[in-house]
């Protein structure tokens, strides 16, 4: 599975879903804690994942 499946996998389990698409982005949303993260359609690679875990990981402890 590549890093952008494996984000957007991460993404859907923790709550968000798809919103829309930006110019670059797709952008996912999670209603009940009111925050959108913005994931890269283009160049997605293992440090972009990093990035969205991390994010995911944060709004868990908040």
């Amino acid at each position: 599975m590549d890093a952008h499946k494996r984000a957007v996998k991460a993404l859907n389990e923790a709550g968000y879903f798809f919103k829309r698409t930006g110019a670059n982005h797709d952008i996912y949303f999670n209603a009940e804690k009111r925050r959108i993260i913005p994931l890269k359609r283009h160049d997605f690679d293992e440090s972009d994942l990093r990035y969205i875990e991390k994010e995911i990981r944060q709004e868990a402890k908040k």
